[in-house]
């Protein structure tokens, strides 16, 4: 349509120079109406060729910009599924592959990984293909080992995950500097392992062995008593807990730990002693030589008495009681507060609270010792 245009205009402004050159050359031959007509017919036919070169520049300028438009609202479509497939295959810890020539409900997610890579390529320059394809590398290899680290998963969750999140956010940021022209640096590793460390993550399914679980118990108690400056002699639990659970009846029981609280003025030791049955219980040792001196006896029973009511004393305890807060069954594991033992965080927690506690206890007990001489 444009060249006929042209070729119109051509002609007329052909036309229109030929009469003014010739009224030029005959001198003003042409009548002065004619002549007037003809010049301003010259002014709107280069007019009207001037707006025909705008409108085409226009119009061409418009169409680049649609085009534009369009292979960047693809480009974004394209990302935007890679990183919903990419979610997808990533999502149960494992890429899966397709073995049999004709899988009918096996689907193949390194293909598919594959195709979506395939349409990065199409979409992007080798540079931001190839750097895709080595983000998406390393993050499957993560993947695997994670998934391959058997009973270590645990130790290993926050680490993996700030690492997992380090190549996700380089992909994002890969994308984004090719989609915006824009350069955008992903967040750190070190700030993403920092935030995830305050999450308490835990994965869920993962079996806690009972043997284990006692054993921690005894172990971490015991430094967290130590932190709590309480003068304990450290032990190794591993053969009191195998014999706890080697039979049901007539089964090793009644072992803990003990901590010398004070030293009366006739120098009879009194102790503090946490200790297992079924559950967890603690409090002060009954002392044999102080049966020979009823009241000083009485007045052990009175103080602990004054720290809490909820000590009882009985044949071998000047005052005992189960925990304030916690309840652990170690032979039936039942007991609800296992919930909170399972979470390696939150288990820390509790073991810092019961060393608080019992040396909460102590600490009252020690003060009014003091206070009443004994």
């Amino acid at each position: 349509m444009s060249k006929k245009i042209y070729a119109w205009l051509g002609i007329l402004l052909s036309i229109s120079l030929s009469l003014f050159v010739l009224n030029k050359v005959y001198e003003d031959a042409l009548p002065k109406i004619i002549e007037e007509i003809n010049n301003g017919a010259i002014g709107a036919i280069l007019t009207a060729i001037v707006t025909v070169f705008l409108l085409q520049g226009q119009t061409a300028t418009e169409e680049e910009r649609d085009k534009n438009l369009t292979v960047f609202e693809k480009k974004q479509e394209v990302y935007h599924q890679f990183l919903e497939k990419l979610k997808d295959i990533v999502e149960d810890g494992k890429v899966q592959i397709a073995l049999n020539k004709d899988p009918v409900d096996t689907i193949d997610e390194l293909k598919d990984l594959l195709f979506q890579l395939s349409y990065i390529q199409m979409h992007s320059t080798e540079e931001t293909t190839k750097a895709i394809f080595e983000r998406v590398t390393h993050l499957i290899k993560k993947m695997n080992e994670f998934m391959a680290a058997g009973e270590d998963k645990q130790k290993l969750v926050a680490n993996y995950y700030a690492s997992f999140s380090e190549e996700l956010f380089n992909i994002v940021a890969i994308l984004k500097n090719d989609l915006y022209k824009t350069t955008s640096n992903p967040i750190a590793k070190e700030s993403i392992e920092t935030l995830l460390s305050e999450c308490d993550l835990f994965i869920e399914g993962e079996k806690l062995d009972k043997y284990e679980m006692q054993n921690y118990f005894w172990n971490e108690l015991q430094t967290q008593l130590e932190n709590q400056d309480l003068d304990i002699e450290r032990k190794d639990f591993t053969q009191d807990v195998n014999q706890y659970y080697a039979r049901a009846r007539n089964r090793h029981r009644y072992y803990g730990i003990k901590i010398p609280v004070y030293t009366t003025k006739n120098g009879e030791m009194i102790n503090f002693k946490v200790e297992l049955d079924n559950g967890i219980y603690y409090g002060f040792l009954r002392n044999e030589t102080m049966l020979d001196n009823p009241e000083q006896e009485t007045q052990v029973i009175n103080i602990i008495k004054t720290i809490s009511p909820g000590f009882s004393n009985s044949q071998w305890w000047l005052g005992w009681k189960n925990p304030d807060k916690y309840a652990l069954n170690f032979w039936t594991l039942d007991s609800k507060d296992f919930e909170y033992f399972k979470h390696p965080q939150r288990r820390t927690r509790m073991m810092s609270e019961y060393a608080k506690e019992i040396t909460n206890y102590i600490r009252q007990f020690q003060v009014l010792a003091e206070e009443q001489q004994l």
